[in-house]
């Protein structure tokens, strides 16, 4: 029961620093909360009303112009998993009076951001960090090393920086994580008789359709595997079908009422515009390759210095079978090398760097399970300094952005300047041009002494809580 409520609060503690560090300023969430906004308070999936709105024509960058109407460029599936959220928190928002500053447009895109974000993306990569704790649990009996994977992934990787707006990256990694263990680890979550284990895989692939292009590594994984495993009784698959059904027509419906045609997705919408109504990749380009393995800008292995390490003990422990099983090595392998040859294929524009290599988000995970799995005492003092460059890194990134575009200068400056939150730059800066109003005399310093009581409060033994409770009562 102990071990079942710290767990608990581990949850917790990681969505609470995720949501005191969200950053609305961030490139490529606007159209993500434009268009929930769109269909929850206009109805529509075209973001014309904020194109021609003075305010949120400069947060529309990332948008398609087709047949005179203004779309988001990318699957609507992260916006569609935030619109119940939204449509929640907007019925109450309606209740606010016209008059008050609460429902100036600058206070009302902020909500509807963070509201947005805190119920996908910061809960689903909290749920990862969770439930790769959950997996080094159930192979060690650990709890430190199960502590170690959720901490590790949760702000000692570039999942920090991306798991503090709305990104389609970290729901693809969500589902990855969610299709090994349905795979190999059934187990872990509530059993499920195979009908529904298999159609619970087919839902979590067509919603990876719906979110991104990026699924497509790990459909082409998967599918190979699960054709392998049930080459004998192929007939099983079917109900991968019918649980892939309801989100793809779901994202069908989407391109119909955007475009015309059930078929016609926004991202091949916009490889026409950019190569002249023709879609095609590239041939693989190894330099790509590499820019995001090793480079300050966005290697893997920069930003996660311990990646190395991970892929050490990944070849190294190869041939050991009580952690991770043959068969899920060759898992982990496949996908490796489905996502690189993919980066490798894809045109150099589609390649700049926010904060590391984003399109690697989904593998990064499972380094973070191969580094608490295989952590041994001999490699202690390399792996504590690696691990230690990893959060620096990824906490300098998290608090202060990117705009050096070279981590080591990022952190650097971090080092300098201090602990920061990116609030901080919308308070001093972006909200006083719509609303006039100074905040100045706010501190990071107090908005992290808030985080840190309200972490405490969580981890306070129960017994202790109930009696500061009293003694607080007591007092009054």
């Amino acid at each position: 029961m102990t071990s079942f409520l710290q767990f608990h609060r581990l949850f917790l503690s990681i969505w609470l620093v995720y949501l005191f560090h969200f950053r609305h300023l961030a490139a490529g969430s606007d159209r993500f909360t434009l268009l929930v906004m769109a269909i929850v308070e206009q109805k529509t999936v075209q973001l014309d009303l904020y194109f021609n709105d003075p305010f949120y024509k400069s947060f529309l960058g990332d948008v398609l112009f087709y047949n005179d109407h203004i779309y988001s460029n990318i699957n609507p599936g992260c916006s569609l998993l935030a619109v119940p959220a939204w449509s929640v928190a907007y019925f109450f928002y309606q209740f606010i009076p016209e008059t008050s500053a609460l429902r100036h447009e600058a206070i009302h895109y902020f909500l509807a951001h963070f509201v947005s974000f805190a119920f996908t993306t910061a809960l689903f990569s909290t749920l990862i960090a969770y439930l790769l704790a959950l997996i080094v649990m159930k192979k060690m009996r650990r709890k430190w090393r199960s502590f170690l994977v959720a901490l590790l992934y949760a702000f000692g990787s570039i999942a920090f920086y991306f798991s503090t707006r709305l990104n389609q990256n970290i729901p693809i990694a969500l589902i990855l994580l969610l299709l090994f263990i349905y795979l190999f680890e059934p187990n872990l979550l509530k059993p499920q008789q195979e009908k529904k284990r298999l159609i619970t895989i087919g839902v979590l692939l067509g919603l990876g359709i719906m979110i991104d292009t990026t699924i497509f590594p790990v459909l082409l994984v998967v599918g190979l595997f699960l054709i392998g495993r049930y080459r004998q009784e192929l007939r099983q698959l079917i109900w991968i079908v019918f649980g892939a059904i309801p989100p793809i027509l779901v994202n069908f419906l989407y391109h119909y009422f955007a475009f015309g045609n059930p078929l016609l997705s926004p991202s091949l919408v916009f490889f026409q515009q950019q190569s002249g109504h023709e879609t095609h990749l590239n041939s693989f380009n190894f330099v790509n390759l590499l820019e995001f393995l090793f480079t300050v800008q966005s290697g893997l292995f920069v930003y996660l210095p311990y990646g190395l390490l991970a892929i050490y003990y990944f070849c190294r422990f190869y041939q050991e079978k009580r952690l991770l099983k043959p068969i899920e090595k060759v898992f982990l392998l496949a996908i490796a090398i489905s996502y690189l040859v993919f980066l490798g294929l894809l045109p150099s524009d589609f390649l700049f760097s926010l904060f590391g290599p984003r399109y690697l988000l989904p593998i990064i995970p499972f380094l973070c399970l191969l580094i608490a799995l295989y952590w041994r005492k001999q490699d202690f003092h390399l792996g504590l300094i690696l691990i230690s460059m990893g959060v620096l890194f990824n906490l300098a990134g998290a608090q202060l952005g990117n705009d050096t575009k070279n981590i080591i200068v990022t952190a650097t400056i971090y080092i300098v300047r201090g602990p920061f939150l990116p609030i901080i730059d919308w308070l001093y800066v972006e909200l006083p041009r719509s609303m006039s109003v100074e905040f100045d005399f706010l501190s990071p310093y107090g908005f992290l002494l808030i985080l840190f009581w309200c972490l405490f409060m969580i981890w306070l033994p129960k017994e202790n809580y109930f009696r500061a409770i009293r003694l607080s009562k007591d007092r009054s």
